[in-house]
């Protein structure tokens, strides 16, 4: 699990995201939070969280300084700005000073998976061998990778899989990223953007049914996601595969 510390000086909004399901689903879990910047600062240092996510404009400190002063006092985490539309010269910024990523406000739930999948990988991809705390094989990652590519079409939860299964969704969230360096929410997309690759190189069945087979009951998102994953149209993708 990576931790995750929060600061927005509206407590509803920080309620709001704290309890959002995608962070569980990612494997992300609240370490910390605080409605006042000057306090965060403390506590992050304290905690040394994986992720910060901050407003971008609050009283006293806005995220952006609040991310300068943490990192000229050492602190290696991430730090993911929420903002407004219209403050695209504050993110600019914050983007120069080595600032993972932003949320506009509303936050879209696909641009926050989108997000927490790309900062797990990197996460991950910072932390040395000897934190993975399992070994490399396990009989219960092996039950969770089979169930899921064998049941492609379902719509999978970390919820779903949990009570299908019978291990806790914390549990999930720990083998995926212990022992694959990755999430639950991530690696079921990986199955079925490869499941959906294959069938487009080595079958003719239509698109729409692809999608299905796949776990996209909704075509057009499947597409989206498709042409993130491949930077091209599952139809385009088809047809250079065909040359």
């Amino acid at each position: 699990m990576y931790r995750a510390y929060f600061v927005d000086d509206e407590p509803f909004v920080l309620e709001e995201l704290i309890n959002h399901p995608a962070f569980l689903e990612c494997g992300f879990w609240a370490a910390g939070y605080s409605v006042n910047p000057v306090s965060a600062k403390k506590e992050i240092k304290k905690l040394g969280p994986d992720v910060v996510f901050s407003d971008l404009k609050m009283p006293g400190c806005s995220g952006v300084e609040l991310m300068e002063e943490l990192r000229k006092d050492g602190a290696a985490c991430e730090f993911v700005i929420i903002s407004a539309y219209e403050e695209f010269q504050a993110l600019r910024s914050f983007l120069k000073m080595d600032g993972f990523d932003y949320l506009t406000k509303p936050i879209q739930e696909y641009e926050l998976r989108s997000v927490l999948n790309k900062l797990a990988g990197k996460i991950a991809g910072k932390r040395p061998l000897h934190d993975m705390e399992e070994k490399t094989s396990s009989p219960e990652l092996n039950r969770l990778t089979a169930y899921l590519k064998e049941s492609l079409t379902l719509k999978h939860t970390l919820e779903s899989t949990s009570e299908a299964l019978g291990i806790h969704p914390k549990q999930i969230s720990r083998l995926f990223a212990n022992h694959l360096g990755t999430t639950f929410v991530a690696y079921l997309t990986k199955l079925r953007m490869e499941e959906s690759a294959k069938l487009l190189k080595t079958t003719r069945k239509d698109i729409k049914e692809i999608s299905a087979l796949c776990g996209f009951p909704d075509y057009f998102y499947f597409c989206r996601v498709f042409r993130e994953y491949y930077s091209c149209t599952p139809t385009t993708f088809r047809e250079e595969s065909c040359r």
